[in-house]
């Protein structure tokens, strides 16, 4: 039995080790994790496989104490489908990435994710940060996105963008993965 468990709360030493240890004691085996520090707040997701019910259910009661513990917020559901190892990319795609640079305004994630959404491709990963303090300071994003091996496609995103640089007044590159740079 497959299951997700989303945790938030305030970021102090020890979370991972309580949930990990939790999946691990229940006899179940971490297969995916994500975690980030947004402002303070810590933030995973982790995918877990449990042979049984039971194993399932002893999870469930190690989480709560873990909740009560380190006053997070924990949310467990069942993933009803069948998932593949590694399965992240769609198939037919190749994994690109959007990677914006320049001073913090509001509407920039949206902006940028509008064009991706509009042109039909999926975002599998997004971060972003504001480095530096005050007038100095630079916002930061940089998105993976699926892209099918389309090259009018990609040129037509990139025309996109060039014309969201200019309206934003920010720097923005989207190249294959393995060819990206900030």
């Amino acid at each position: 039995m497959m299951i997700a468990v989303t945790v938030t709360g305030k970021d102090r030493p020890g979370i991972i080790a309580e949930l990990t240890g939790a999946i691990f004691k229940s006899k179940g085996n971490l297969e995916d994790a994500s975690m980030t520090i947004l402002e303070g707040e810590f933030a995973m997701i982790l995918l877990a496989d449990l042979k049984t019910k039971s194993a399932a259910a002893v999870l469930r009661e190690r989480l709560d104490q873990i909740r009560r513990q380190y006053h997070l917020s924990i949310a467990v559901r069942p993933i009803l489908r069948r998932v593949k190892r590694g399965e992240k990319h769609l198939r037919g795609t190749e994994p690109w990435v959007a990677s914006v640079l320049g001073k913090d305004r509001a509407g920039i994630v949206f902006r940028v994710c509008q064009v991706l959404a509009s042109s039909g491709l999926n975002i599998t990963d997004l971060n972003s940060k504001i480095m530096g303090h005050g007038r100095k300071a630079t916002y930061a994003l940089v998105l993976e996105v699926d892209v099918p091996r389309k090259p009018a496609l990609t040129d037509c995103v990139k025309r996109r963008f060039q014309t969201l640089e200019k309206q934003l007044r920010v720097k923005i590159t989207f190249h294959l993965l393995g060819t990206a740079y900030l």
